[in-house]
């Protein structure tokens, strides 16, 4: 039987955009497969931190191309040790795999994280990283390990600003907003709701790890971002629209960060030039979608 021309192995295939990323390459004619540490739902169990397990699972499954979301994100994670073992160790032992079976192109999401709290309104590829957390720490850090790489592999460093969508569990902003009104519930406890953010769809991730896959590029670090910020006092409007009431928004301290920056969003210019223009789904019909589906599903 001819081997699949476009194989793709997603680690971290079951989390938010793990899943979205498979389906959105299944569509696209793309065979595909992954791991998670787990294995429950995936044909392969996979440990990152384990180099041998790695190895095994790599040269069986023989990708074209890797993409490496495998990682622990929540910032407040108690155990800062593994942001390290996890994010920064885990993803080498992916670099020297991903070399010695000579994938045609490995990419790796880092963080907009890795910027830190900046006085920059717009954020883009040529700044120093200064992060703050262990999780930015550990992603910049994973970063300068890829970066020993380039020479040898063909390798892409992504850094994705805020995106949601249906599937993000509502420990996350935007689906515990929707959530709220799905559910008919007139409170909300939020922080600082005058703060201008990206949200950005992860519809629109999917394709553009799809369109880094194609690109002629390699050895570079870019932003995936729209360049669209939204002040969440807007994202309340526009939920009180589609819901037909007013929430009540109440300030919890706890959810106040403090020094909180103004507006953060990322510069797609470095994007653009390597994938061109794209079309973002407007947000309102973002919103809308998961709204309908939380009052159908949940």
């Amino acid at each position: 039987m001819e081997r699949a021309s476009k194989r793709v192995f997603i680690t971290g295939i079951e989390g938010f955009t793990g899943r979205a990323l498979e389906s959105y390459l299944l569509q696209n004619a793309y065979s595909v497969c992954g791991s998670s540490l787990d294995g429950k739902n995936t044909t392969y169990q996979m440990d990152i931190t384990n180099i041998d397990s790695v190895r095994d699972v790599l040269n069986d499954y023989k990708p074209d191309y890797i993409i490496h979301l495998a990682a622990i994100s929540f910032v407040a994670h108690s155990d800062n040790e593994a942001f390290y073992r996890v994010n920064t160790i885990g993803s080498e032992n992916i670099l020297k795999v991903a070399k010695e079976i000579s994938v045609k192109k490995l990419i790796l999401a880092s963080s907009a994280a890795v910027y830190g709290r900046r006085e920059e309104a717009v954020l883009n590829e040529s700044l120093c990283p200064t992060p703050s957390n262990h999780y930015g720490n550990s992603k910049y850090a994973m970063e300068r390990v890829a970066s020993n790489y380039f020479d040898e592999s063909n390798i892409i460093i992504t850094r994705p600003f805020n995106y949601t969508g249906i599937g993000q569990s509502d420990n996350f902003l935007i689906p515990k907003i929707v959530k709220h009104y799905a559910e008919g519930k007139r409170v909300i406890e939020l922080g600082n709701i005058d703060v201008i953010r990206e949200f950005n769809d992860i519809d629109f991730v999917c394709s553009v790890y799809e369109k880094l896959i194609n690109c002629n590029c390699n050895s570079v670090t870019v932003n995936i971002c729209s360049g669209r910020g939204v002040a969440l006092i807007e994202i309340i409007k526009i939920m009180n629209n589609i819901a037909g009431y007013e929430i009540e928004v109440k300030t919890n301290p706890k959810f106040v960060r403090k020094d909180e920056i103004k507006k953060v969003v990322g510069s797609a210019e470095k994007l653009k030039s390597l994938i061109g223009n794209f079309k973002l789904k407007a947000l309102e019909d973002m919103l809308k979608e998961m709204y309908e589906y939380y009052r159908k599903y949940q």
